[in-house]
């Protein structure tokens, strides 16, 4: 909740890796604090207070553990699939009675390795630092389809104002307004 609105493109890979490092700091006192509850229960002569916060310890990071791995492991599928959070919901929800749930397309998915370069940047060696930001401005994603895509919307738009100029011929003044009743207007007049 304390999030809401603030992950986006800018800031997704410093999200990811704190969600990596929690995750490896989690596992880390786990296992580690594994021994020690281990000797409290082993040794009788252990304090009542050093047992219940060993104990109370080892229990919250354990539950904590858990929620941020798959937490993490829900995030890495997100990455994998070149999704967002708010794209998820959308697709969890269907929109018609019976329909399925369609978590499989996106339109910017470029692949596992092209996501996992989309979200933490080209160079391999930087992947797992919290520098080294990703190309691109976030709003504007250039690929070989993106281009192609880009090419056939602009000459849509070509024809479609060519296409809206031929239908719709300006108004001369004086002429009455077309809707409130007045003359018909044919378009083989402009031809004859």
């Amino acid at each position: 909740p304390w999030i809401y609105n603030c992950v986006g493109f800018a800031n997704y890979k410093f999200f990811f890796l704190l969600l990596f490092y929690s995750v490896m700091d989690l596992h880390l006192i786990v296992w580690t604090l594994a021994e020690s509850v281990m000797r409290c229960i082993d040794e009788p002569t252990t304090p009542f207070v050093t047992m219940f916060l060993t104990f109370f310890t080892e229990t919250l990071a354990f539950f904590l553990a858990v929620l941020v791995t798959m937490f993490f492991g829900f995030h890495i599928w997100l990455m994998s699939r070149a999704m967002t959070t708010i794209e998820f919901c959308e697709k969890s929800l269907p929109k018609k009675e019976g329909e399925a749930r369609n978590y499989e397309s996106s339109v910017y998915d470029l692949g596992l390795a092209g996501n996992t370069r989309a979200v933490l940047g080209n160079n391999m060696l930087l992947w797992f630092f919290p520098c080294s930001r990703p190309t691109g401005d976030g709003l504007n994603f250039m690929s070989d389809e993106t281009r192609l895509t880009k090419d056939l919307e602009s000459g849509k738009g070509i024809r479609r104002r060519t296409h809206q100029r031929t239908q719709r011929p300006p108004r001369q003044p004086g002429n009455p307004d077309l809707r409130l009743g007045g003359p018909f207007y044919s378009a083989a007049a402009d031809y004859a």
